[in-house]
């Protein structure tokens, strides 16, 4: 399978989630669409930057690599969802600690990948490509690891798979202050990987930086509401995962999302739109 049949694949199963991509917002009575079509990336299997990942100042060892989760892979496919403007522009405008489309939207954004996902892996196998998404029955859990961030205690995420860092070994973006990924379509998305087994020709890394696109203005440090994020140590993860905590006791839905909103790199990459 070329990469013009597999896009055009990926295109005819988003198309067809188009009822399931929809949130209800109960406050203003409206439905909004969730997720924007997906932009793709493409990553070598055998890419030598997936050991890399296995450095302790990366991810750690627990990363598998794509050979070792699919030892028949050739490809790596990586998929990035941007939030619809309708999602982002109230939760933008939103002073609250969650907008209700944000509640809505992210907390429906899941049905919406897991769906595509399924759907991708079935039609891929049609075609008699062999998939594994490296999500799914990882045979590795995360390790979290304690650490000093400077003068405040943080977290290490030592995990057997990263979308993010798995993104940016595909062409799609570098990280940000924040950590969030930023693509062409911004830091503010969702993403799924897939691995197959069909060689598709790798998206050129425009980049050679892990930072590169992060112009380092700083909105992002002053949208957290806890100051989680700064210039010298970057985003605190312990820190995001207690305001998650908070957040989910309160409306069952944990994600803050300011630092993704309300900033250059929202919807593109500072300076290229």
């Amino acid at each position: 399978m070329d990469k013009q049949r597999f896009t055009a694949l990926a295109a005819d199963v988003f198309a067809g989630l188009t009822d399931l991509n929809r949130a209800h917002l109960p406050v203003e009575d409206v439905d909004l669409p969730i997720l924007d079509a997906p932009i793709i990336g493409f990553a070598a299997s055998d890419d030598p930057i997936f050991d890399s990942f296995k450095d302790p100042h990366v991810i750690g060892d627990n990363f598998l690599t794509p050979l070792e989760r699919m030892p028949d892979a050739k490809t790596v496919a990586v998929f990035y969802f941007s939030f619809t403007e309708e999602v982002r522009s109230r939760h933008r405008a939103c002073t609250e600690a969650q907008s209700e489309a944000w509640n809505e939207g992210y907390g429906g954004h899941g049905k919406v990948v897991v769906a595509f996902a399924k759907t991708m892996v079935a039609a891929l196998e049609s075609e008699g490509v062999r998939v594994v998404n490296p999500t799914w029955d990882m045979e590795h859990p995360t390790t979290t690891i304690p650490y000093n961030n400077g003068d405040e205690d943080d977290l290490w995420f030592n995990a057997p798979w990263s979308t993010r860092h798995v993104a940016y070994a595909a062409g799609l973006g570098t990280f940000g202050l924040h950590k969030h990924i930023i693509t062409e379509k911004g830091c503010c998305g969702a993403m799924v990987t897939l691995l197959v087994d069909c060689a598709i020709e790798p998206t050129p890394r425009k980049y050679s930086d892990p930072y590169e696109y992060c112009t380092h203005c700083g909105v992002c440090t002053t949208r957290c509401p806890l100051h989680a994020i700064t210039f010298e140590h970057s985003r605190n993860l312990k820190k995001c995962a207690g305001r998650t905590r908070e957040l989910m006791a309160v409306s069952g839905k944990g994600n803050c999302a300011k630092c993704m909103v309300a900033v250059p790199c929202e919807a593109g990459i500072p300076g290229r739109r």
